[in-house]
């Protein structure tokens, strides 16, 4: 018993170093169970790997490079939409919608061009106010003065090459008489291109093309666009007379009267006229919505002129209406007020600075002396030249006369940007000296004897070296202190 109850013990002993050799036999197989387990992790070879991962690198190249280019032309749309924002041609065509009926923006084989009474299409350029008429395929803009900008005859040809209108715009190539208006603009070669222009017939209602085609700098308003724009009742009619490039089926010149219709002219009448020019594509504007209160402001760095500029010396407000190097001529404001009534001479319409009845005399002895300003103001020539029936129609005989004096008057021919009404002008209108000129801003000139009482309107000029305060603008004018 004893010796089986021993042998039991020895099995027992054994069997509890057998079991306490399971654990460390298991413990010694988990290492290679752990590495399978990791081997699991990766379902696939190490060609399979790399191949997987060089994939996903292409497909995401993919999608930078799609999503890059996707981001590019985007910010570049935007960038384009934003550069057109600050053109006129840009902002006019993605502010307006295009209709196809009534008043607004219409296109047509063309461009686009506005028709009716609209509001939303002043450009101001040069310090003064257009009125968009159209905007080219180019992108170029043809724009038309808000105002006449003189009044006078047609001259004694119809033909519009040789009248004084063509003349009296555009500047023709040596010939210091010419482009009288086309001197009042800004460096124009540099902000604009020749506009193209014909002589249209107008029919009751139907209008034909000039054969001719002909490109200036600045010309006129074209009857075409009058009707397109549909004439009386447009934002072309401002209620004045004036002048309008067209014949009727007569080969009448045509012009346009107060209440807007388009009615035959004579020669020998005079009527306002409008200035047409074509700003080139694509040009700058630095602010502005397009109405009257706050026009698009064409942006022209510093190539800016003095012309339609305000001066004011002493108390005195003037506005610049010319500019010869550095001298501007200056035509005041408002009227001599204690010459209401006076009247222009006793006996000759010739401005006459030595004749004590003359006005002449009374602003050259009188009145610029009492200035404060005297010895500040220039002589300047005040041109006194014939242009009626007696001479020539032609505005060049304006030229063949003139005084010089420190304070003038405007004449027929000068750039007339007040809206001054009823006063002098100092061209001799006959040989027999009796009569006189009288300029009425709505368009027609009055002849009338020298001795009627009218309205007197004076000029005077200044060196510009003198200006050295101000902006030239009506609240902020130039000023010499």
């Amino acid at each position: 018993m004893k010796r089986k109850k021993n042998k039991e013990l020895v099995d027992t002993v054994n069997m509890e170093n057998i079991l306490d050799d399971e654990p460390k036999k298991t413990k010694k197989e988990k290492k290679p169970k752990k590495e399978k387990k990791k081997k699991r992790r990766i379902p696939y070879g190490t060609f399979e790997f790399y191949y997987n991962v060089l994939s996903l690198l292409i497909v995401m190249g993919i999608g930078i490079y799609f999503g890059g280019r996707s981001f590019y032309y985007y910010s570049k749309l935007n960038s384009n939409f934003a550069a057109a924002q600050s053109t006129l041609n840009g902002t006019i065509i993605n502010t307006n919608y295009v209709v196809t009926d009534g008043d607004g923006l219409h296109q047509d084989t063309d461009g686009y061009y506005f028709k009716g009474n609209i509001e939303n299409n002043y450009v101001k350029f040069g310090n003064r106010f257009f009125r968009i008429i159209r905007i080219n395929n180019d992108g170029s803009v043809k724009m038309v003065t808000d105002d006449i900008v003189t009044e006078f005859m047609w001259g004694e040809d119809a033909d519009y090459q040789k009248s004084n209108l063509k003349g009296w715009l555009e500047k023709e190539d040596k010939n210091d008489l010419t482009g009288i208006y086309y001197d009042t603009l800004p460096y124009p070669t540099d902000f604009l291109v020749k506009t193209e222009y014909n002589v249209p017939t107008f029919d009751e209602k139907s209008i034909t093309d000039g054969k001719e085609e002909y490109k200036d700098y600045v010309t006129t308003l074209s009857v075409k666009d009058y009707s397109n724009a549909n004439g009386k009742n447009s934002f072309l009619n401002i209620q004045k007379y004036f002048w309008i490039l067209g014949n009727d089926k007569d080969g009448e010149n045509l012009y346009v009267a107060e209440d807007g219709a388009l009615l035959p002219g004579n020669l020998y009448e005079s009527y306002g006229v409008r200035a047409v020019i074509t700003l080139k594509k694509d040009s700058p504007i630095v602010s502005g919505n397009g109405t009257k209160q706050d026009p698009y402001t064409i942006d022209q760095g510093d190539k800016t002129n003095y012309v339609d500029s305000y001066v004011k010396l002493e108390n005195d407000l003037w506005k610049v209406y010319a500019q010869y190097g550095k001298q501007i001529k200056l035509v005041h404001l408002n009227y001599v007020a204690q010459d209401q009534n006076r009247i222009y001479s006793d006996s000759t319409s010739y401005f006459n600075p030595d004749e004590w009845s003359n006005v002449a005399w009374y602003l050259n002895r009188e009145l610029a002396p009492a200035l404060p300003y005297y010895n500040d103001l220039e002589e300047f020539a005040t041109f006194t030249g014939e242009v009626s029936g007696d001479t020539s129609l032609d505005y060049k005989y304006n030229y063949k006369n003139f005084t010089l004096a420190k304070m003038g008057l405007l004449n027929l021919f000068d750039y007339h940007n007040t809206d001054l009404d009823d006063y002098y002008l100092c061209n001799t209108t006959s040989s027999v000296g009796s009569m006189v000129n009288v300029y009425h801003n709505y368009g027609l000139l009055e002849e009338t004897k020298v001795d009627d009482v009218k309205k007197i309107v004076v000029t005077t000029a200044i060196s510009s070296d003198k200006l050295k305060v101000g902006d030239g603008t009506q609240s902020n004018p130039y000023r010499m202190r």
